[in-house]
């Protein structure tokens, strides 16, 4: 774990040198410089939404398996505004599926719900004096299964967990596809509502409803086209929380969306999130299923689609109070 973090903060530290883009700007093309250079002020506001349908099925198929069909929503929308030294960004996550295997109730394989907003005030070129805060849960019920599919017990719903985080700092915007926010003053609150769940301790809320710590953050996002119709968008934050000990206490939250448009309702995606936290605890199973006990591990899931999508992206430039020379 300890190289995984390592060659992060060299990421990290490689990605400040962002602030280089201005000077590359006579290599780019017409379009790309009016992208970084053309910042108008008022409103912007889009996002991308994907419905996404996948179907097995199978008849005499000698090499085994079971009909299944599948559906997955996603909704990722943002509202930006810019208005003298103020920027306000605002960003919504939106992800549910479900899924049915034959023989076996449906079930939902993703689920989540993220909301995040950060304002600032412009104290130096393309640097803000900046607070944020963001939530993260889930919608509905999660349920842990047996081996005859049948419904065990509740490990999450929505505000069991509740993840809130908060953090007054510094920005550093040098255009509209990189920022980089530095925080001395973070603050992160774990929510776990319901008392069963709370019970099981497996949010990292040490058997607690609320759980509240104090520490240091850094959020790295950037987002470019890659290529024509390819567009790649990256965050991730780092915090660490002042009353644990050492460097491998960092948590780690880094999500990566790459998306392909094939036409203006087609497209796929390939979504990636990988997440280090000291304080969750993920159970552990012997050869035979069986639980043996619960330790710290590093989480990772992907979300792989191709289907029916829109996306959206609107500018509500403030008009200018200039008076026009005549």
């Amino acid at each position: 774990m300890r190289k995984i973090l390592s060659i992060l903060f060299v990421l990290l530290a490689v990605s400040i040198q962002a602030q280089e883009l201005d000077t590359q700007v006579a290599s780019k093309t017409d379009d790309d410089v009016k992208k970084i250079k053309e910042n108008p002020e008022g409103w912007k506001v889009g996002g991308t939404g994907s419905l996404t349908f996948n179907q097995v099925g199978l008849k005499n198929w000698a090499a085994g398996g079971d009909p299944s069909i599948s559906l997955l929503g996603l909704v990722n929308g943002y509202a930006d505004l810019k208005s003298g030294k103020h920027l306000w960004q605002n960003r919504l996550g939106l992800e549910y599926g479900i899924q049915k295997i034959k023989g076996e109730p449906v079930r939902k394989n993703s689920d989540r719900l993220e909301l995040f907003s950060k304002y600032g005030y412009e104290i130096a070129n393309k640097w803000y004096a900046s607070a944020y805060a963001g939530l993260r849960t889930v919608l509905t019920p999660t349920y842990e299964y047996d081996e005859n599919a049948v419904k065990t017990r509740m490990i999450s719903k929505f505000a069991s967990p509740m993840i809130i985080d908060a953090a007054l700092g510094f920005d550093f915007v040098p255009n509209e596809s990189f920022s980089l926010f530095l925080s001395p003053l973070a603050s992160k609150m774990i929510v776990v509502a319901n008392d069963s769940i709370a019970g099981l301790n497996i949010h990292g809320n040490y058997y607690k409803n609320f759980r509240w710590e104090l520490g240091a953050a850094v959020i790295l996002a950037y987002k470019q086209d890659i290529v024509k119709n390819v567009n790649l968008q990256t965050v991730l934050k780092l915090y660490k929380d002042y009353r644990k000990g050492p460097a491998q206490n960092i948590d780690v939250d880094w999500q990566t969306t790459i998306g392909l448009k094939v036409n203006d309702f087609l497209s796929a995606q390939v979504f990636t999130h990988l997440i280090w936290d000291y304080d969750v605890l993920i159970p552990t199973y012997n050869k035979e299923g069986l639980q043996t006990g619960m330790d710290r591990k590093l989480q990772f899931r992907d979300v792989i689609g191709v289907g029916l999508a829109y996306s959206l992206d609107k500018t509500f430039a403030k008009k200018s109070t200039q008076p026009v020379e005549k």
